[in-house]
């Protein structure tokens, strides 16, 4: 795609605007006589200023044609009473510009109805300021991921704006190999996903939010799940609780095999007997919560609780075991894992572990952002803790 022509006069400002800082000054050669000490190239019997931005490159602005009314840096910056060069700077949010000159210049943006061109921004820097967020349905059930990460989705967007970037939100199958962003977030992926490594392959900064992605430009980020389990189990067992049912997650998703072990686990710390059909495989969907706990409902000697692995598939089975004339929290505890909006307005209002969504999406934008801005950073992992949240359907027996 063609560079947008630059009207006459305005070419330095329009590559102060994507840089930040006064670029250098062509070298002056014995004919030049314009007081910016450019080179001049005549064009149709025209002088045309030529800037020079690197040494190997040079630009030329080949039209004076004003082809829109768009504001320009320039003109913010006259209405601020600063140069170019600290406009910019402080619409690029340097460091090196007191708050208050910020501030003036901001509001000397807004009152133009200013933005920075993107287009041009990248062409300088090479940084699109775009950062993908990749959300897979590796559970099987896309709208499940929606559900549960939308809250983790606004806040990754807010923190991401915050900085200036913007989220593209993207299906697995719809990222093209082509397509430039200067970072990636990962969400609901399996850790061997080809696509992780073909991002990786080209050099991305990953984020991975419950996604475990390998090298050094990544970052990862998830709630303590197998904390998560034993918080439910132990607050199960002081009830008097000793025959204690799972139904476990997706087995290829990292929440739903973490989940699983640590259930394992922590059964076999208390002592507590743990038959076979006691663990039954769900997919974090209601419909599978559904049929998991009609079959152990339908049990000789039925557990006394179940510890589902998502919210959606412990208020199914609230409804299953309403379905067989029991009574829950009384005849047959519950408790979940994620605290959706849902779980306080269930029937009896669901026990559960509360994860913090809106900080999982602030923490993996800030992740990419960070290895964004310092490439040569290390890989960081940051798991976040869970808390248990009583209400009626563990009630106490």
């Amino acid at each position: 795609m063609l560079p947008r022509p630059l009207r006459n006069g305005h070419v330095e400002a329009a590559l102060l605007e994507v840089v930040g800082e006064v670029l250098p000054a062509a070298r002056r050669e014995p004919r030049a006589v314009d007081q910016d000490h450019r080179d001049p190239a005549v064009l149709g019997g025209h002088v045309v200023p030529s800037i020079s931005i690197a040494p190997t490159l040079r630009i030329s602005a080949i039209s004076f044609e004003a082809v829109s009314d768009r504001p320009t840096i320039r003109q913010v910056a006259e209405r601020a009473g600063v140069s170019i060069a600290t406009a910019s700077r402080a619409l690029n949010d340097r460091g090196d510009v007191s708050a208050e000159t910020r501030e003036r210049v901001r509001k000397a943006a807004t009152s133009l109805a200013y933005s920075v061109d993107r287009s041009a921004r990248a062409l300088v820097t090479q940084q699109t300021r775009l950062v993908a967020t990749v959300v897979g349905d590796n559970a099987g059930h896309r709208d499940l991921s929606l559900i549960f990460f939308g809250k983790v989705l606004a806040a990754l967007s807010h923190r991401l704006a915050q900085s200036s970037y913007d989220a593209v939100l993207l299906q697995p199958l719809d990222v093209d190999p082509h397509q430039r962003f200067d970072a990636a977030v990962l969400i609901g992926v399996d850790d061997d996903d080809a696509l992780v490594a073909e991002l990786a392959g080209r050099d991305v900064p990953l984020v991975g939010v419950d996604v475990r992605c390998s090298g050094d430009r990544s970052a990862y980020v998830g709630s303590d799940h197998a904390e998560g389990v034993r918080l439910a189990l132990a607050h199960l067992y002081a009830l008097g609780h000793r025959r204690i049912a799972h139904v476990a997650g997706a087995p290829n998703t990292l929440a739903g095999s973490e989940r699983l072990a640590a259930f394992r686990g922590e059964t076999d710390r208390l002592g507590l007997d743990l038959p076979d059909e006691y663990v039954r495989r769900g997919d974090f969907s209601s419909a599978s919560g559904y049929r998991e706990a009609c079959a152990l409902l339908a049990l000789r000697e039925r557990p006394t609780a179940i510890v589902a692995a998502s919210d959606l598939m412990a208020l199914a089975a609230l409804q299953a075991i309403r379905e067989v004339g029991l009574e829950p929290g009384r005849d047959v505890a519950v408790v979940g894992f994620d605290d959706l909006e849902a779980a306080a307005l269930a029937y009896p209002p669901l026990t559960t572990i509360r994860q913090d969504r809106r900080e999982l999406g602030t923490l993996a934008a800030t992740r990419a952002i960070e290895l964004i801005e310092h490439p040569e950073g290390t890989a960081r992992t940051t798991v976040l803790p869970v808390e248990l949240v009583v209400r009626a359907s563990s009630a106490v027996r």
